[in-house]
């Protein structure tokens, strides 16, 4: 009699607000294609809107509230609610034998921490921003099985922390080439009354101070002064909104700026006709639109900070800057808007190399070999004396300390 081996049970457990953006897409499309056969995914999490798109992949989703102990939110101090989540967690890891949790943010490893120390099973902390100390100490994130960072600027605070290398792994997102192409093209320049000869520059992003939306719109009008005549695209919503607005209205860009809000029909936009996809983001740890601006084949001019410099390749598939400042993004707008030809070249060297490196197939792979890992040897799975790294905590309060006075402290990187 042939026996069916049962697939590995996992709980994936998401903190985060009530959009899809970036750790939530990342999230839908490696729950997409997850091996079914192999892996059987439960999602946890606080996100109405994260939970009915799970809810669409015939995935189980149990959904709540995620109060914090010291998080930024009120109340800071909600211990019956955080206590709550932690019978939750255990109630979940029973109920579903789950083998391995998978937290998509650092937040949830606050009392997943104790979760996977009761159940002694595996923790990965999946990681899509770079942490402060105070969040990295506050959520025990140093204290995990195993983290995973989606660019190496991600994980280099941990390992400059004191955290042994091996606990910690770099695993770039991934981009679902057929769901990119599954939309319905339309031309941008129809859409939006343009004149054939205006360059398109399209941003995509949070309309938030990190992204450089008003850098953009300062370069903006710098190159038009210079006589590029160009037109730019602002896709994205947030607190910035009014504010970029007004600085459109003061440099007389109203006929310039298009504000598209947030939408749902990004790739479509991407196949529209754009000729150059700008960012001025002052941090970005991985740029997943960045990808897929390559993938489409467009020419990127960004900010060389971050993760920036992982997905694009600077005068092979776009153009980076030193600093995100208008004067060095207008002069590489400029440089770009002259030389069609290499715009051409620099994107078709974009779709290349993110179809080499970046293509959701590749990220699926190496997570599972991951969890295989992390599950297949006894030594990653959590209890109750296992994993804290001290050191790591130590240093890294050294370090904030030292910054806070003005030193510089030399703090050996041994383990303890």
């Amino acid at each position: 009699m042939t026996h069916t081996k049962k697939p590995i049970t996992i709980l994936y457990v998401h903190y985060g607000q009530d959009w899809i953006r970036g750790s939530e897409r990342c999230l839908l499309d490696l729950l997409s294609h997850l091996d079914r056969e192999q892996f059987t995914p439960i999602v946890w999490c606080n996100s109405a809107k994260l939970a009915s798109h799970v809810e669409a992949l015939d995935i189980d989703v149990s959904r709540q509230d995620f109060p914090l102990l010291l998080g930024w939110l009120l109340p800071k101090y909600d211990f019956s609610g955080f206590l709550a989540l932690i019978t939750q967690g255990l109630s979940l890891v029973q109920f579903h034998d789950i083998k391995i949790i998978h937290s998509n943010s650092g937040a949830p490893c606050q009392w997943l921490n104790i979760v996977a120390r009761k159940t002694k099973i595996p923790l990965v902390a999946h990681l899509h921003c770079r942490y402060p100390l105070r969040d990295r100490l506050s959520l025990g994130l140093h204290h995990v099985s195993h983290l995973v960072g989606v660019s190496q600027p991600v994980v280099e605070q941990y390992i400059e922390d004191g955290i042994n290398p091996d606990r910690v792994s770099v695993i770039a997102n991934g981009i679902d080439p057929i769901q990119l192409n599954n939309n319905e093209r339309l031309d941008i320049r129809q859409h939006l009354g343009l004149e054939d000869n205006d360059l398109i520059l399209m941003s995509v992003g949070s309309l938030i101070e990190r992204k450089g939306m008003d850098t953009l719109i300062s370069a903006l009008a710098l190159v038009r002064q210079a006589g590029v005549s160009a037109k730019l695209i602002i896709v994205g919503d947030g607190p910035f909104r009014q504010q970029l607005a007004q600085q459109v209205d003061a440099l007389t860009l109203d006929q310039q700026v298009f504000f598209l809000g947030e939408r749902g029909d990004v790739p479509a936009l991407l196949q529209s006709g754009i000729d150059i996809f700008v960012s001025g983001a002052k941090e970005e740890v991985f740029g997943l639109v960045l990808a897929e601006a390559g993938l489409h084949g467009i020419p990127v001019i960004a900010p060389d900070v971050g993760g920036i410099s992982s997905v694009v390749k600077h005068q092979h598939s776009g153009l980076l800057v030193t600093v995100p400042s208008p004067q060095q993004i207008a002069q590489a707008i400029e440089f770009m808007f002259y030389r069609p030809d290499l715009r051409q070249q620099f994107g078709q060297a974009a779709q290349q190399r993110i179809s080499r490196l970046f293509l959701i197939s590749q990220h699926v792979q190496t997570m599972q070999q991951r969890y295989l890992t992390l599950i297949n040897n006894p030594a990653h799975a959590m209890t109750w004396t296992s994993h804290y790294s001290i050191k790591a905590m130590i240093n890294a309060s050294f370090k904030f300390i030292a910054k806070a006075i003005g030193l510089t402290l030399g703090v050996k990187r041994k383990e303890l």
